[in-house]
């Protein structure tokens, strides 16, 4: 499992993300993303509550030949988030076994310009 602090978002932009996975044992990237399934949740601090949410399934969550994981949230689903720290969370599921692959923070700023 990874911790990371994600670069400040928008609240009033889309927001692209992207992680790569690796292999811990050998840094080789994971190329073969079969079967995989991705879900990847935004919650509010205080009080804890998930604002956003994205998997494979959705079709917010795309899965790469080159082992990298993309995510895409709307300027219309980050308009819901107010000005502050959130936490995130990734896990992945391959068959009938679910790794927690990273959590993390990510800064949202108002973006300003309303659309």
């Amino acid at each position: 499992m990874y911790e990371a602090n994600f670069a400040p978002v928008s609240n009033r932009a889309d927001w692209f993300g992207t992680i790569e996975l690796v292999y811990d044992d050998t840094g080789e990237t994971l190329t073969d993303l079969t079967d995989l399934s991705v879900l990847l949740e935004i919650r509010s601090r205080n009080p804890p509550c998930r604002v956003l949410s994205a998997s494979t399934d959705d079709g917010h969550i795309e899965l790469t030949a080159t082992g990298i994981i993309q995510w895409h949230f709307t300027a219309d689903e980050m308009r819901r988030l107010t000005p502050g720290a959130y936490e995130i969370g990734i896990t992945i599921t391959r068959e009938d076994f679910t790794e927690q692959e990273l959590v993390g923070s990510v800064p949202v700023i108002d973006g300003i310009v309303r659309t």
